[in-house]
């Protein structure tokens, strides 16, 4: 793999961890240039097709956040996300996505360091696994 080319991608709430002078000017953290962030304003937002587009596109993983449970900014979207996430909720997570390249957290505003502990995790996770197949690719050709 090249020098920081991107491995993970994160769909960030604006409302949870807050990364402020945080990202570079191509939205990497500044700390680790492999991971790429998308900042959205709810973790509602967030489809699973988002994070399975992600990996369909050479990421090694992707993440989520929200804000903690019982404190979304908007109401209910982190537990939205995290029931599409878990199959109870449409629109659903793929059943031929590896649930081991998606990862989803809850976090304040203030738990930058415990982001950053739980993307060292998830890396050493998906380094494990390498590089995700392309499934589509042999779709695309036919």
């Amino acid at each position: 793999m090249v020098a920081n080319e991107i491995k993970l991608i994160g769909i960030v709430c604006e409302r949870s961890v807050d990364l402020t002078d945080r990202l570079d000017e191509n939205g990497c953290l500044k700390e680790d240039a492999t991971v790429k962030i998308i900042q959205v304003p709810c973790s509602g937002l967030i489809q699973p097709i988002m994070m399975e587009t992600a990996l369909k596109n050479g990421a090694q993983g992707c993440f989520a956040t929200g804000c903690r449970m019982g404190d979304c900014h908007y109401r209910d979207g982190n537990r939205f996300l995290q029931h599409r996430l878990e199959g109870t909720r449409m629109p659903k997570l793929k059943p031929s996505v590896d649930k081991e390249r998606v990862e989803a957290y809850w976090l304040s505003a203030l738990e930058y360091e415990k982001l950053k502990h739980l993307i060292d995790e998830f890396r050493s996770t998906t380094d494990k696994l390498g590089l995700p197949e392309k499934k589509m690719a042999n779709a695309s050709a036919s």
